[in-house]
């Protein structure tokens, strides 16, 4: 009896390793945003750090402080905005990745149903085939029978 083989199995290892590759972009992109994301709060909170230390000096000293610190928050400010634009960007390169997994997956899915179902056919017919080996024996059997009585 032949082994069962599937003309599409080799689609299903394809679809199996892009769903891999996918799955590891996505993985990839999630730590980059996240690590972006600690980034920027890193940033705030030294803002507010630096502001709460500003508050707390005395009125004399505060206004050359206070000069220092707008131009440090000019800066932080551009680098926060620039911040905030690669976070965008990641998080819609990060959603194009998870529904390009989402299809894959899908993909997969479907193969793995036909392939399910191939296996399931495959079976009935090799069943089929024992069954009528196993009718043509008999019939064999009891026509030798037959013959042997006559």
């Amino acid at each position: 009896m032949q082994r069962f083989r599937w003309r599409l199995q080799r689609l299903l290892e394809v679809r199996q390793k892009q769903q891999d590759a996918l799955r590891a972009e996505l993985m990839a992109l999630t730590e980059q945003t996240t690590a972006l994301r600690g980034r920027i709060l890193m940033e705030k909170a030294m803002l507010r750090s630096r502001l709460s230390d500003l508050r707390a000096l005395e009125p004399d000293r505060r206004l050359s402080r206070q000069q220092e610190f707008m131009a440090y928050v000019s800066a932080v400010d551009g680098r926060l905005a620039a911040m905030g634009r690669a976070l965008g960007e990641l998080e819609q390169k990060r959603k194009e990745k998870a529904e390009a997994m989402t299809a894959a997956r899908k993909s997969r899915k479907v193969l793995e149903r036909l392939r399910e179902r191939a296996m399931e056919a495959y079976c009935r017919r090799v069943h089929a085939e024992e069954r009528k080996a196993e009718d043509e024996s008999t019939q064999a059997a009891v026509a030798r029978r037959i013959l042997g009585m006559s």
